[in-house]
């Protein structure tokens, strides 16, 4: 099967996935104007009882309010109720479209009737995995290509990975370098300016996005630090701030036809059981529309982190001296996924470097009487690093510490040479 025919099938299966979740959105809509419609008619009703066994002018006046309010509920009711209904035919039509397509390919097989859910889950996750599978056709086929900067080791080896693959498909002008700013108090200093310079070692094209609020302002306004679950620097603050750029991209483009937009993210399914849980290349369904067609690529899905700090030292791969205080990652100074240790860790370094962080998050901490973590406080952060400092003293750390702590000393003196002499 040809590339075409199978982004084809992909935007159909998008067009069918936003299609089912428009309808269920609309059926729920119904269905709360439906509860509030008996609610009023139940108002009404009570109002007439009321009425007819003591009558008044406030219960007559109560009485025409409750008239007037059941039929704005019942206007809604039907205005919904028609609006679901034209979301279902729409739905049906949109997975009709999509199972007369696979009906004709070997994505549809066996006795699976091609508008099931199920059907649709199975094309998509085969022609992904197919496309995952052909970088230099994936990326020759793509209009642009975005590669999210952390500047972290993660982030740089896909970097590298998606320059090399695109070199050899001709299209390294496909590619985009964008990093997130969440905030200068958020961030470790130099953090922005190495991601630059990551890409600048390609020639590549650096854009920075910026939330109009940062990292710390938002906490403050939410009065919540984010949580595992509710990952608010890495939504609101990364992917909604990035995912406006793809609109950017596709006006310079200036096509006729839908853009392929592929954006690329330094995630590895080690790192955490929801990471394992993606896929390898997805539709961005949140992102694509019929301008543009969003494929959310993890080019470094399958590396272990050993892997990743091998990748480093083959490719002499510029990393942040943070890793070599054997702190795990980067970005955020404070990571909300971080243990206790790391993050009494990174309160020493901040010592070191002379940073107020510390202080400025238990201030804010306090202010909006949070604790960052459920088990712990900042506070308690601070207090377990000023006892490690009187007993230890300043923390200290060595160039390629990282790559002797995951790779040994002989990895470490080969890099920093590749290092001296690509300098």
């Amino acid at each position: 099967m040809d590339l075409t025919t199978r982004l084809h099938l992909l935007d159909l299966i998008r067009l069918s996935a936003s299609a089912e979740s428009t309808c269920r959105a609309a059926e729920r809509a119904a269905r709360r104007a439906s509860i509030r419609r008996k609610e009023a008619a139940g108002a009404r009703r009570n109002l007439r009882l009321a009425l007819r066994s003591a009558p008044s002018a406030d219960a007559e006046n109560a009485l025409a309010d409750a008239e007037r309010e059941y039929e704005a509920c019942e206007a809604r009711a039907e205005a919904a109720g028609a609006h679901w209904r034209r979301a279902f035919s729409a739905s049906e039509r949109a997975d009709a479209r999509l199972g007369g397509a696979l009906a004709r390919t070997r994505y549809l097989t066996g006795s699976a009737e091609p508008r099931r859910k199920g059907a649709r889950r199975t094309a998509e996750a085969a022609l992904l995995s197919e496309l995952a599978a052909m970088p230099k056709t994936l990326i020759r086929a793509a209009h642009a290509l975005l590669v999210q900067s952390s500047a972290g080791k993660d982030s740089v080896v896909a970097l590298d990975r998606v320059v090399r693959w695109a070199k050899a498909a001709g299209c390294l002008d496909k590619i985009v370098v964008v990093h997130a700013d969440i905030g200068q108090d958020a961030e470790w200093p130099g953090v922005r300016d190495l991601a630059q310079q990551q890409a600048e070692r390609y020639g590549l094209r650096f854009v920075v996005v910026k939330a109009s609020v940062e990292f710390l302002g938002m906490v403050e306004k939410r009065g919540l630090w984010p949580d595992a679950q509710t990952r608010l620097c890495t939504s609101s603050l990364k992917r909604d701030e990035a995912a406006k750029f793809f609109t950017e991209i596709v006006n310079e483009l200036g096509l006729d036809e839908q853009a392929l937009i592929v954006n690329c993210l330094g995630i590895r399914a080690a790192e955490s059981s929801s990471r394992r849980r993606k896929q390898e290349l997805a539709i961005d369904h949140r992102a694509s529309n019929g301008r543009r067609l969003v494929l959310t690529w993890h080019p470094v899905f399958h590396l272990t982190e050993t892997e990743i700090w091998q990748e480093i030292v083959d490719q002499a791969l510029d990393y942040h001296p943070v890793y070599d205080t054997l702190i795990p990652r980067l970005s955020c100074i404070f990571c909300i996924l971080a243990s206790f240790d790391v993050l009494v860790r990174a309160v020493r370094l901040c010592w070191v470097l002379g940073l107020p962080t510390p202080k400025t998050y238990v201030d804010l901490e306090q202010r909006i009487g949070h604790r960052f973590k459920d088990k712990f406080s900042l506070a308690d952060v601070v207090a377990e690093a000023a006892r490690q400092e009187a007993a230890e003293g300043p923390i200290t750390w060595r160039r390629g510490d990282a790559i002797r702590h995951h790779l040994g000393d002989d990895a470490a003196t080969a890099y920093l040479r590749r290092l001296a002499l690509a300098a």
